[in-house]
């Protein structure tokens, strides 16, 4: 019997597709949303599950506060400290890009 083919699957080596990863600003933006917010309560008993939902609409606005501070710091690293690192840090990556060049690429892939 054959086995159902999946579609996180690729056709020629049977290997799996790497499922691609969502950005820091994506995620970050996804919980602005209420109702992402709303299903942190999913999984629990009815009564327990009505409780959290009560607690996470009243806890909202500090959410929204907190995220939004969260993509202000984050924004401020990605223009600020990650280009000073990527910088101090040049020499490294040339010395392993012509000494070790294997281990190089793999460090490349897995971003």
């Amino acid at each position: 019997m054959t086995e159902p083919v999946s579609g996180a699957e690729s056709e020629d080596d049977g290997e799996p597709l790497a499922v691609p990863k969502r950005s820091t600003w994506r995620v970050l933006a996804d919980g602005l949303s209420p109702t992402s917010v709303w299903a942190m309560a999913d999984g629990y008993p009815v009564v327990i599950k009505q409780f959290l939902q009560f607690c996470l609409i009243l806890v909202y606005p500090a959410w929204v506060a907190g995220v939004l501070a969260a993509m202000a710091i984050y924004g401020l690293f990605s223009v600020t400290v990650y280009p000073v690192l990527w910088v101090l840090f040049w020499p490294v990556r040339a010395w392993m890009k012509k000494n070790r060049p294997e281990e190089y690429a793999e460090s490349q892939r897995k971003k």
